[in-house]
């Protein structure tokens, strides 16, 4: 389980990175309205998954 929360936060910060670069074309292309959606949905994800994983690191200790 532990194993399985480290992944999923790796994944989280990975997907914030591939996010970013396509971020960065939206911004290009003067798609503001898409870059915000985007990334308020990877701050949530960021955010959720970070807080579980530390949660269920409390536990196991």
């Amino acid at each position: 389980m532990k194993n399985i929360l480290i992944a999923g936060l790796l994944v989280a910060v990975g997907f914030m990175w591939v996010v970013g670069g396509i971020a960065a074309i939206l911004a290009a292309f003067d798609e503001h309205w898409a870059l915000g959606w985007l990334s308020l949905f990877v701050w949530i994800w960021g955010c959720a998954s970070a807080g579980l994983y530390f949660k269920v690191q409390r536990f196991f200790k």
